[in-house]
């Protein structure tokens, strides 16, 4: 199955002047949640939906603790999740503190399996209406 793409006009932001360029921006295919995601594995096990889904959304308290204590943390073939910040200088070492944050963010690095497959999708041009 190709993955839809749509062209998308855009301005340099760095020149108002330059005229607009066309960029290929991906076409949403639906959305899988927690639920669907439980469904869709236990069809291929024996395990019962709702014992999936119970997993999952305790993984997702584990990984919010885990992150909440400044570690990384290791999802196998998934890849890895960190927090990082963004933050105000200071010209002073001693002057740099929690008030300097600005914003935190999670940082996720997909596994070696994950980034082989981006590798090989297809792409292919919605067809206008």
């Amino acid at each position: 199955m190709k993955i839809k793409i749509k062209a998308v006009s855009k301005i340099n932001p760095q020149d108002l002047t330059l005229a607009p360029k066309f960029y290929a921006k991906i076409v949403p295919n639906g959305h899988t949640d927690l639920k669907r995601l439980s469904s869709l594995i236990s069809k291929g096990s024996t395990v019962m939906r709702n014992d999936i889904y119970a997993v999952l959304i305790g993984l997702v308290d584990i990984i919010e603790d885990e992150l909440s204590q400044g570690r990384t943390v290791g999802l196998g073939e998934l890849g890895r999740m960190r927090l990082s910040v963004n933050s105000e200088g200071s010209v002073l070492e001693e002057d740099v503190s929690s008030t300097n944050i600005k914003k935190t963010k999670i940082i996720y690095r997909p596994g070696p399996d994950l980034l082989k497959k981006l590798k090989i999708l297809e792409f292919e041009k919605e067809q206008s209406p």
